[in-house]
């Protein structure tokens, strides 16, 4: 009974050292500032990444805001891949006016970041009434993570 039970603490002690070299959200590359990092910047409080799986892998480059040439308000916003393996977001824009939201959200749409890549999404307001926007970031999976549980990414070791 005793060597059983050793054996097993010591199959134990084998898999969570094994373990202590995986993480179940890909790593990011040195130097590269991934959202949990740059939430609260002062130029980026209009948007929010919606998924902690996400702010750890992602980071925004920019938003920029602007009038159409017929008055309506634009957003642009560049986003980037901190890892090597391919990262899919959906995106959308929420408009709001002096009277509170002023349209609907725009529909979700899907962007696609290649491994340490960038992508810029773009959406411009229907209504008149749009003075400011705000940008939602997503998991391209509508809420699943892509780093599904039990899914491992090798941590280089340094």
């Amino acid at each position: 009974m005793i060597r059983l039970l050793l054996l097993l603490a010591g199959v134990t002690v084998a898999v969570l050292a094994g373990c202590a070299q995986t993480q179940s959200t890909p790593p990011t590359f040195s130097g590269c500032r991934t959202w949990e990092q740059q939430a609260g910047a002062p130029h980026l409080v209009s948007v929010a990444v919606l998924s902690p799986e996400l702010a750890k892998v992602i980071g925004v480059q920019e938003i920029s805001t602007s009038r159409t040439g017929t008055g309506l308000a634009a957003v642009q916003t560049t986003v980037y891949n901190c890892s090597d393996v391919d990262v899919v977001l959906t995106m959308r824009t929420r408009f709001t006016g002096n009277r509170g939201q002023s349209e609907p959200p725009s529909a979700w749409k899907t962007v696609f970041l290649a491994p340490r890549g960038q992508a810029t999404y773009g959406e411009s307001a229907i209504s008149q009434a749009t003075d400011k926007v705000a940008v939602d970031i997503n998991d391209g999976n509508r809420g699943q993570s892509q780093f599904a549980p039990g899914q491992t990414y090798q941590v280089p070791l340094k």
